[in-house]
């Protein structure tokens, strides 16, 4: 009989990791968040094609490295985390940065149609005014949970690609297959529901820098949390797949 992931003892201790590993967190991301909270102040304050390319460039290469190291520090041990450099580039980020590319492909072709389609099934109001635009992100995250789904069955090589792991794309789909669902509750679901909740408070709120900041801010730590969800449902298939 399949074992079933359990999702809330999961979710409990993504909860409890970033916290109890907080130090080696800091140690290892801060470079990904100095620029994420210094676009706080800076954002839409850079001129010059060049300087817009290199900015996007280390927004790429640091939130590589600091996503490889947010499943290093939840899937191995202390001494192996504090053996990792905060500035490094091995094949490890290489094959995390180029799968991250193909996923992200991935997704923009199964839901450009969706957008597009959008545009023409809902009344144009519904995509002029402010306050209206919320319905239309939430039809749009609605049509997403496909690809979202999809995505999610695929997202196990990621912290696989981390850990030095050798997991395909048809080994993650295998693995998951058993428990797909749940998989998607745990790192497909979540992130839509925090990326819905976000956009919505954009769309009400008046920009400004303080707001701005406290936005990253807290997108900083649902991203470490969405994360360890992911490490952990990993770590449980591993487990899994060997015990049987």
């Amino acid at each position: 009989m399949n074992q079933q992931l359990p999702i809330k003892k999961i979710f409990i201790r993504s909860l409890e990791m970033p916290i109890e590993r907080h130090k080696e967190l800091i140690r290892l991301c801060w470079p990904y968040a100095f620029l994420i909270l210094g676009s706080s102040f800076i954002s839409g304050k850079i001129d010059g094609t060049a300087l817009n390319i290199a900015y996007t460039g280390l927004f790429l290469l640091t939130g590589i490295l600091g996503a490889v190291s947010c499943h290093r520090v939840f899937l191995l041990s202390a001494d192996q985390v504090s053996q990792t450099p905060t500035l490094r580039w091995s094949r490890r980020e290489t094959r995390f940065l180029l799968y991250t590319i193909g996923l992200a492909i991935l997704v923009s072709v199964m839901t450009a149609p969706v957008v597009a389609a959008t545009f023409f099934i809902l009344p144009s109001d519904l995509l002029i005014r402010d306050h209206a635009k919320i319905v239309t992100v939430l039809f749009l995250y609605v049509l997403y949970l496909p690809a979202f789904y999809i995505l999610s069955r695929w997202s196990l090589i990621l912290p696989s690609c981390a850990v030095d792991h050798n997991v395909t794309p048809s080994s993650s789909w295998n693995m998951s297959s058993s428990n797909s669902l749940r998989l998607f509750v745990l790192v497909g679901f979540l992130p839509l529901i925090t990326g819905l909740i976000s956009e919505s408070i954009a769309l009400l709120t008046e920009p400004s820098y303080a707001l701005s900041f406290i936005h990253h801010s807290i997108f900083l730590i649902v991203t470490v949390i969405e994360v360890c969800l992911l490490s952990l449902s990993y770590k449980w298939f591993v487990d899994n797949v060997e015990a049987n």
